[in-house]
């Protein structure tokens, strides 16, 4: 069986068939995800990360989005692991002088903050309104 066709103009695209299985591998190894909170917290700090460093211009239209503001609970200072800088007293140590980039943007769209909820956390932050659209 092939997994590659080629349509009447030359384009390719999956063989008949080979995008359901795809779609089906794709959302049980989703539902996977969801259940590890392990995978969800690693992927959410890599996700930040490169967001940060690389997609400056999405971190800029998505906070132009956001309202609200922190509660100050620490529950984003423990995902995946707490932070060396949390203090028993749930401060932050690094908070005024080399607070790293993700933690200054932090929540940087809707996936973070359905992140901290499945911690039992509640943002103060949300992303109710569309951000604009780079030409705007």
């Amino acid at each position: 069986m092939a997994f590659i066709n080629q349509d009447d103009n030359g384009c390719l695209s999956p063989a008949a068939g080979v995008s359901e299985r795809f779609q089906r591998i794709f959302s049980a190894a989703a539902g996977l995800l969801r259940e590890s909170r392990f995978l969800l917290h690693a992927v959410g700090k890599s996700r930040r990360f490169l967001l940060v460093h690389f997609r400056k211009e999405y971190v800029r239209r998505q906070l132009s989005g956001r309202s609200g503001g922190c509660r100050q609970c620490g529950t984003c200072c423990n995902l995946l692991f707490t932070c060396p800088m949390l203090t028993t007293h749930r401060t932050c140590l690094a908070y005024g002088t080399c607070r790293p980039e993700a933690c200054k943007v932090f929540p940087i769209d809707r996936r973070d903050i359905d992140e901290v909820a499945t911690c039992g956390g509640r943002c103060g932050y949300t992303f109710d309104r569309d951000p604009p659209s780079p030409g705007n």
